[in-house]
């Protein structure tokens, strides 16, 4: 008897296996780059992104000669696939640690530029030596991204927190420095009165540029405000405070952002009378946010970072310059 020839069944579609394919395409806007990364053929992820569309319906990435661009609908694909791919890392994570108690997995971090580069980055190796098992990426933007839709596990926040059901806790507090180096103090009267700023380069800092109030505060004195021009604006919070040690103004900068500056006298505090933090404030406060709700509690692999966050904000404060 003469057998009939079966279809041969097509493979089950692994829509996360897809995903993340996709993803590393879109964040290293290359095929090429993300072979490499993945360790895969370029060929195999094209043809992984074009079943993910066939999937899908509809057209993720448009490609042409150069650049790779995403569609409207790959870009709201992108927001779901990065949640889709941390609850699938939370899962296997949490149950590692639970067989292990150690922690471990990947770990997706998001914080503003500044707490990254002048107040984490030393202590990174730090942490890699207690724990060798956990895979660290930190991603530096002053943009707050939305936890979840950017598949992070928790955030780093500086400044007041807006309204969410997310899991936060205060780390801290951190005060802020109106500082000049001692060449521009030199060529320039040093202010002694919130009100003499007005005759001087100011340095602004924020997402809006113009005029800015800057606020004092000092006890037995009436609070003063004060509007100022920037000669310079910038949204980087480390690129004010390198102007400012380069001589070109005075600047109102976090603490720890000058913290090596006026440790070796590159900086110097000026109006040391006067603070830039309202009495009852205490500084700007800085917050952790979990991706878990209010309700739900962070893995180990969160925790474990944001003790050492708090070790280090610790030995900051210890080692800043304190003030005249």
């Amino acid at each position: 008897m003469r057998r009939k020839n079966l279809p041969v069944a097509r493979p089950a579609f692994d829509e996360l296996a897809h995903a993340e394919v996709f993803l590393q395409v879109v964040r290293a806007k290359s095929f090429t780059i993300a072979a490499k990364v993945l360790g895969k053929s370029t060929s195999t992820l094209s043809r992984m992104v074009a079943e993910l569309e066939r999937q899908l319906g509809a057209q993720l990435i448009a490609r042409t000669t150069r650049r790779l661009h995403l569609t409207e609908a790959g870009a709201l694909y992108a927001t779901h696939a990065e949640g889709l791919l941390a609850t699938q890392r939370a899962g296997r994570d949490a149950v590692a640690e639970l067989m292990g108690g150690v922690p471990r997995g990947h770990l997706r971090v998001s914080m503003p530029v500044s707490v990254g580069e002048r107040l984490l980055g030393p202590y990174v190796p730090e942490l890699r030596r207690r724990h060798p098992e956990l895979r660290l990426e930190l991603d530096l933007s002053d943009r707050n991204i939305p936890l979840v839709q950017g598949g992070f596990d928790l955030a780093i926040r500086v400044g007041r927190l807006a309204d969410s059901s997310l899991r936060a806790q205060l780390l801290t507090k951190v005060a802020v420095r109106l500082v000049a180096s001692p060449t521009y103090l030199a060529e320039h009267r040093a202010p002694t009165h919130p009100d003499q700023l007005r005759d001087h380069d100011c340095i602004t800092l924020g997402v809006v540029a113009g005029s800015q109030e800057w606020p004092f505060h000092r006890r037995g004195a009436r609070p003063r405000h004060v509007v100022v021009d920037g000669i310079v604006h910038t949204t980087s919070p480390t690129l004010a405070g390198q102007l400012a040690t380069s001589g070109l103004g005075i600047a109102r900068c976090i603490e720890w952002v000058v913290r090596e500056e006026l440790r070796r006298g590159e900086l110097v505090e000026v109006m040391p009378g006067w603070s830039c933090d309202h009495p009852s404030d205490g500084g700007i406060p800085v917050y952790v946010v979990y991706a878990q709700t209010a309700s739900a509690a962070p893995p180990l692999k969160s925790r474990v970072f944001v003790e050492l966050v708090r070790e280090i904000i610790a030995r900051e404060a210890l080692e800043l310059p304190r003030r005249r």
